[in-house]
């Protein structure tokens, strides 16, 4: 714990880094150093929506305590990343493999960059020519 005794380490030590959308845990704090910060741990969550806090036993991660800002940009990640597997995977039932500037852009749609509109034009936009 910290002197001023709110749990949380120095503004220099993180408890996660992100990366391209992986997280590397660099520290876990404990449930009792969690639950003598509490206060402390939910205001960093309420002005850093980009915070992760990782809390466990023997400093292995058990659970994470994030914004609920991220936790739905979470949830909208995943759904859109789970729509793109079953577009491909209904293509390529179909007996049909997409091109490779194609899967590009299932890419990009999986991850936010595209609507799926955007993505019908683009590549309606080729057979219209």
């Amino acid at each position: 714990m910290r002197a001023d005794g709110s749990g949380l380490p120095s503004r220099k030590s993180a408890y996660a880094l992100v990366y391209a959308g992986q997280v590397s845990v660099s520290a876990v704090m404990s449930f009792r150093e969690f639950r003598a910060g509490l206060a402390g741990v939910l205001d960093r969550v309420r002005r850093s929506p980009g915070a992760a806090i990782f809390v466990g036993a023997h400093r292995k991660a058990e659970a994470v305590l994030v914004s609920v800002e991220q936790y739905e940009a979470l949830l909208e990640s995943a759904e859109r990343q789970r729509a793109v597997a079953a577009a491909l995977a209904s293509v390529r039932a179909e007996g049909l493999e997409p091109s490779a500037e194609d899967l590009a852009l299932f890419v990009e749609v999986a991850a936010g960059h595209l609507s799926t509109d955007e993505l019908r034009d683009r590549i309606l936009s080729r057979y219209r020519r």
